[in-house]
């Protein structure tokens, strides 16, 4: 099985840890996205990465490929069995790809001013949705998004928090205190065997970072 993945792409980093969790043997095929005009073969009908290379399948985009690997190799699952409870997933999973990312990478993006001040507000406002409605909401079991081991919500959030040294280096933006159960979820993400054994130390992520965002 081959991962046509690029270094620091936090969506390449989501199929590695599912990978890594699964057990399942993978070599990586490092791509160069700025020369990916050179091998349209082995980027995405998007033009972008990752793709996983299984047997005679393609199948593209983070969230599709982790899927696939819960279905195709079911153990140990990712998913929890409970309809209800997949859903409830799946629904997080959505809200980091559709709000939490977006504003993450806006805020990164956005000039000094009041689009930047909104942005940050904005993104304050996802973190304290995510502990209030999810890691504190009743019933919740901790240590994991969805109980007491990892599942593919848990990776989802981790490829994108990992990364959070740059909100913080660059626009000023720090997890606040308050959010305990937010605090505690990361601290046991980050020892995870699987995160460490494909994670980046804070100032790697901050030296690449800085070429595209710092002021």
């Amino acid at each position: 099985m081959i991962l046509v993945a690029t270094e620091y792409c936090p969506f390449c980093q989501r199929c590695k840890l599912a990978l890594t969790e699964k057990g399942i043997a993978f070599e990586i095929m490092d791509m160069d996205l700025t020369r990916k005009a050179e091998f349209p073969e082995h980027l995405s009908p998007y033009g972008r990465v990752p793709v996983l290379k299984d047997g005679g399948s393609e199948i593209f985009e983070s969230s599709v490929i982790n899927e696939y690997l819960e279905d195709a190799y079911p153990e140990p699952a990712l998913l929890p069995s409970d309809p209800a409870r997949r859903a409830d997933a799946r629904f997080w999973i959505d809200f980091c790809d559709t709000r939490l990312m977006p504003a993450y990478f806006d805020l990164l993006d956005a000039q000094p001013g009041s689009e930047r001040d909104n942005l940050r507000t904005k993104l304050l406002d996802h973190l304290s949705f995510m502990e209030n409605r999810g890691l504190s909401a009743p019933g919740h079991a901790q240590p994991y998004w969805m109980g007491g081991d990892i599942g593919l919500v848990d990776i989802t959030f981790y490829s994108i928090f990992e990364r959070f040294a740059a909100v913080e280096e660059f626009r000023g933006v720090v997890i606040p205190a308050q959010l305990e159960n937010l605090h505690a979820w990361l601290e046991t993400m980050r020892k995870r065997p699987s995160v460490q054994a494909v994670c980046k130390p804070r100032e790697q992520h901050v030296a690449f970072f800085r070429e595209y965002y710092a002021d």
